[in-house]
């Protein structure tokens, strides 16, 4: 069986605000018969073509009073959905265009195509309202409060080359305007293998959702398991010539996020006196650490699928499902809800489909407590160092957890098994090197450049 995470509705992945493309291959296996269900979810052959997904933003302020008088228009259609399809138990589009289409229709003089969008993004948040209810979660009727517009590829016009966008307003009437492209941005839209999706405008921001099939993926001849940890990914690549420990260290995350939210406490009692003050200052230091923290994570994920890429690799991770943590103090919860475990994996999964990488998940139960050698487990608090009670084996915490990790997949996948030489044994004394060494000695891509290099020299001779 062949299972596709499925695309969420086409408001779910504008919120997102960055390309998804996530695709996870479930094997149906005699061997997973002894494993937790949890075991393993593999990217493996794929016999048909699955879309992968980018979001390409711009930042266009646009001043049209019609533009504003849009996007108001599309929020109450919104907001009227959401109460019609409360009202009546709708939970599905046909039935909700069936009640609510016409009454909106002849309530607000838009392109009627933007209806059919209003409810998707209604039902998309009432399907997470019901969610939440049936966790026994805290949740309140969602109600949108800022302008937006959702548009389906087929209700606007974009010129791949000049970036000129065209938004239908009513009939013949429309809005247009210039997107700013980059050389990222051309590269894409240039590229006629991405087609055109949703289109999403809010306040300062305009969002194309670009698509195309992902290529196949590789047969993979190795494997690199990672356990995923607050500051750095470390495990075990392990290839049928050698093992090495490696580790890929996520660029200071910790620090930044600790930074920043000195900062903001700092802000917020400076400013208690004026909350348009403390509110906009607030917002410029949440930016700029999510981009802060973003960025790092894109440089690790893009050397992880560049080295799996040269190696013909398999990624092994955790498939980590946290809720959110509580329990400790102040500071610890903060710090652990704080962590970026799921944009790391999410944005290592896309860039994974889009380069035909296989990934394999794993249960990531009892890995930093189990012994890789005799199997035994500590139910005891483990500190950095694992210390098995059995056998007397002894290794750092967070690698013993990648070895873990790497022996769940190779018993769920009985060709790695064969084809990699996995001996724990003999990786007692070994030495942690960078994940990056093994892009270096097979000579593939080159440290990213500090700028240095390009500084004209200053020194008086």
């Amino acid at each position: 069986m062949v299972g596709f995470l499925r695309a969420f509705p086409s408001c779910i992945t504008a919120f997102l605000y960055l390309g998804i493309s996530e695709v996870i291959h479930r094997l149906d296996n005699d061997t997973f018969s002894q494993l937790s269900p949890r075991t393993s979810y593999v990217l493996h052959r794929r016999e048909e073509s699955v879309a992968c997904r980018r979001s390409l933003t711009f930042a266009v302020q646009v001043d049209d009073p019609r533009a504003k008088w849009l996007l108001g228009e599309f929020r109450l259609i919104v907001n009227k959905s959401i109460r019609i399809a409360m009202a009546h138990d709708i939970r599905s589009r046909t039935r909700l265009a069936r009640v609510a289409y016409h009454d909106l229709s002849a309530d607000h003089r838009v392109h009627k195509k933007y209806i059919l969008s209003a409810f998707d993004v209604a039902l998309g948040l009432l399907k997470g309202h019901r969610r939440r209810i049936r966790k026994n979660r805290k949740s309140s009727p969602p109600f949108v409060r800022k302008p937006m517009l959702i548009a389906a590829n087929q209700s606007y016009w974009l010129d791949r080359e000049t970036g000129r966008l065209r938004i239908p307003i009513r009939g013949t009437e429309g809005i247009q305007l210039y997107l700013p492209l980059s050389e990222w941005h051309r590269s894409l839209l240039t590229d006629s293998t991405w087609s055109l999706g949703t289109l999403t405008v809010v306040p300062g921001k305009i969002i194309v959702l670009v698509r195309k099939a992902s290529p196949p993926i590789h047969e993979p001849m190795s494997l690199i398991a990672l356990d995923t940890n607050e500051d750095s990914m470390d495990g075990v690549a392990c290839s049928p010539g050698e093992t090495k420990l490696v580790a890929a260290p996520l660029g200071g995350v910790r620090l930044v996020q600790a930074t920043h939210f000195r900062r903001r406490r700092r802000l917020a009692s400076k400013k208690a006196h004026d909350w348009r003050v403390r509110r906009r200052l607030l917002a410029f230091e949440g930016r700029r650490e999510r981009n802060r923290v973003r960025q790092r994570l894109h440089l690790v994920s893009r050397r992880l699928i560049q080295v799996a890429e040269e190696h013909e690799a398999a990624i092994v991770l955790e498939d980590l499902r946290i809720p959110r943590l509580a329990g400790y103090s102040r500071r610890t919860n903060r710090r652990r809800n704080m962590w970026p475990f799921r944009e790391i994996h999410r944005q290592i999964e896309y860039k994974a489909a889009l380069a035909g990488v296989p990934i394999i998940k794993v249960n990531p139960a009892w890995t930093s407590k189990t012994c890789p050698v005799c199997g035994a487990r500590r139910r005891d608090r483990v500190g950095k160092v694992f210390v098995c009670l059995m056998c007397d084996w002894e290794m750092d915490r967070q690698i013993n957890a990648g070895l873990n990790i790497l022996k769940t997949a190779l018993a769920s996948n009985e060709a790695l098994a064969r084809a990699v030489r996995f001996q724990p044994g003999a990786l007692r004394h070994d030495v942690v090197i960078p994940l990056y060494d093994l892009l270096r000695e097979g000579g593939g891509a080159r440290e990213e450049p500090s700028g240095v290099e390009s500084r004209p020299s200053t020194r008086v001779t």
